[in-house]
């Protein structure tokens, strides 16, 4: 009697086990937009509590859990809309920089002398015919000159980092006249973006500012504090950067141009030793001898130049 009860409750519990099974399969999403059964879909309101009480403490359980997920989608959204509002202002920030950092580049014009290729040794208003050999301590010097011109011209072209030098060629308006930096201040470069110009004289602080702002192609913007003037250098682009290696490269050209003149210069001096046509005084050994002279002083000086210039790129470009 007792197994047969048994056998009876267990094929009624199997059989609403199976319909519960098939209900949950079939469930539907109401207004709410949660999963419901049909009965529920067709009144949303109505709660049908088939498991008595431990069916609602599951529905209320699985409303805990529903709201747990929307919390973590709220976060993730929130957390998102946080990384992007922040790579808007990193990005902003960055253009904002480069910006400032590029300024054009303006072109380099040194100064010639029209006396560096122009050999008269030995001429005098009593011998206007006469004419030595040129000697190559001169033909060097005057290569040379024109060497250092464009170094100095270089020192005062600004780099990746920034030097004292690249304040040289400030004028200030200090004592009724205009006089170098270096006369009325000190510079000192304290940091890669920095630079503290200390005066000599705190009244002439508003005037070395004036110098420093007016400096061409440099676009600075200093300001005097507690007698000192300070001098905050942007680091450059790398398209300026390029863009200063490019007019390097043209004014070294032109520097090399310039020496080669002088080198022309001096050795038409020399075939005119070499064909007897400077007096009796000058062979034609003591010419050739002259101009092989000539020529190694070029090459050295066309050397140096070089040297110069890459050093300069180097320092420009250096990351």
């Amino acid at each position: 009697m007792s197994s047969s009860l048994f056998s009876r409750t267990s094929r009624l519990v199997i059989s609403q086990t199976k319909t519960l099974a098939s209900n949950t399969t079939q469930n539907l999403t109401n207004a709410t937009g949660k999963l419901c059964t049909p009965n529920q879909a067709i009144n949303p309101h109505s709660q049908i509590r088939q498991f008595g009480r431990k069916a609602g403490k599951m529905g209320k359980h699985l409303e805990n859990l529903d709201e747990f997920a929307h919390q973590e989608n709220r976060k993730q959204k929130k957390n998102s809309s946080k990384h992007n509002n922040s790579s808007t202002t990193t990005t902003t920030t960055a253009a904002a920089a480069a910006q400032e950092t590029s300024f054009e580049v303006e072109d380099i014009i040194l100064a010639e002398d029209e006396q560096e290729t122009k050999f008269d040794h030995g001429r005098s208003e009593e011998n206007e015919s006469a004419t030595a050999l040129p000697s190559k301590d001169d033909v060097q010097q005057r290569m040379m000159k024109v060497v250092h011109a464009m170094e100095h011209s270089f020192k005062a072209i600004r780099g990746a980092e920034p030097s004292p030098e690249l304040f040289d060629s400030v004028q200030v308006k200090a004592y009724g006249s205009m006089t170098p930096l270096n006369a009325v201040a000190q510079v000192v470069i304290s940091s890669p973006t920095m630079a503290i110009i200390t005066c000599f004289d705190p009244e002439t602080c508003s005037a070395v500012k004036d110098g420093v702002r007016d400096m061409t192609g440099m676009n600075f913007n200093p300001r005097v504090e507690d007698g000192a003037v300070l001098v905050p250098i942007p680091r450059v682009s790398a398209e300026t950067r390029k863009a200063i290696v490019k007019q390097l490269g043209k004014v070294a050209e032109g520097t090399k141009q310039r020496v080669r003149r002088i080198r022309r210069a001096a050795q038409d001096v020399v075939k005119l030793g070499k064909d007897g046509k400077l007096g009796p005084g000058i062979s034609e050994d003591d010419a050739f001898r002259v101009s092989k002279e000539i020529d190694a002083v070029t090459e050295d000086s066309i050397n140096i130049l070089n040297d110069i210039l890459e050093q300069k790129r180097d320092n420009i470009m250096l990351v």
